[in-house]
């Protein structure tokens, strides 16, 4: 049997491309030097049976947080014959250097765009065939959530797991480009393979990556953002946090308690006391937790982090 990794962006539809490929034959499993559980599915590609892990989104090879050391460790230590990387396609401008890195790695790769139909909409244009031979890998352009392109990702695929030679584990991870030659690699490559609508890279954008990107104020300007991130999420969930907790108080005053006021009073003392105050407790949280989730993703999908 051969093994695949799934490798990709936070929020580029990596688990919806695995759900739509594994179905229901996904479960989850413990792998040697990882300190957390990964999605394995199996599935018949072709006429040969195919393990498929879902490593965590990660940005960067290079990096230093945990999901990115759990990735590393998997590459090291346990066979991966072909990597399915997938990236946003809207945003393949900043993306393309996770390519550039796998490619370094020396394994086998299929890079699959996804969101294609959002990026048509954009007036984003990739040439497939270009991309491709420029980073030496095949090149397939799909929609996850919709199932547009998905039966060529998959023939694709199987194609290049029956193409693919072992790769000696002691290659992986033992090469890298520097930081300055991926940049030089980037631009060249989306001159030659992409083209993006001039409102992607207008004047404004580039003054705001001066400062927000820049190597003293860069630091403290992020750390700001995220001060202000988790004021605006306090600021406006903690009102929401004392209304459902008003109401939670509310059903239990005027519902629970006398509905349950006959039972004996350990049985009374376990349901109201423990079981619906500790789960009115937590859900108390939810609001907050909810707004946290929503600022995070929208600073995420703006490409700051």
């Amino acid at each position: 049997m051969k093994h695949a990794a799934l490798l990709g962006m936070p929020n580029t539809g990596k688990t919806t491309f695995f759900n739509r490929l594994t179905g229901a034959r996904a479960r989850v499993g413990n792998w040697p030097g990882i300190t957390v559980e990964l999605m394995e599915g199996r599935i018949l590609l072709g006429a040969q049976m195919v393990g498929v892990v879902d490593l965590p989104g990660i940005y960067d090879l290079h990096g230093f947080s945990d999901d990115e050391q759990v990735v590393r460790h998997f590459l090291e230590r346990n066979r991966v014959d072909l990597i399915l990387l997938i990236l946003n396609a809207t945003q393949i401008e900043r993306q393309l250097s996770l390519a550039l890195q796998v490619k370094d790695l020396g394994v086998p790769t299929v890079l699959l765009l996804n969101m294609a139909d959002e990026a048509g909409k954009l007036g984003i244009q990739i040439d497939t065939p270009r991309l491709a031979q420029c980073l030496n890998m095949p090149v397939v352009l799909f929609s996850a959530k919709y199932g547009q392109g998905f039966p060529q990702a998959k023939d694709r695929v199987a194609g290049a797991l029956q193409a693919v030679r072992a790769i000696p584990q002691e290659q992986i991870l033992k090469r890298f480009s520097s930081d300055d030659q991926i940049e030089d690699q980037m631009v060249r490559i989306l001159r030659e393979s992409v083209q993006l609508p001039v409102q992607m890279s207008d004047r404004l954008t580039a003054r705001l990556d001066c400062i927000m990107l820049h190597p003293w104020l860069g630091f403290p300007l992020f750390f700001a953002v995220l001060w202000l991130v988790f004021q605006s999420v306090y600021s406006l969930g903690a009102p929401l946090q004392y209304g459902v907790a008003w109401l939670l108080e509310q059903f239990k005053l005027d519902v629970l308690q006398p509905a349950l006021s006959a039972l004996p009073p350990i049985a009374y003392g376990f349901l109201v006391e423990g079981v619906y105050d500790g789960i009115g407790t937590v859900a108390s949280f939810v609001p907050i937790i909810i707004l946290f989730f929503l600022f995070m993703a929208l600073v995420e999908d703006s490409g700051y982090l």
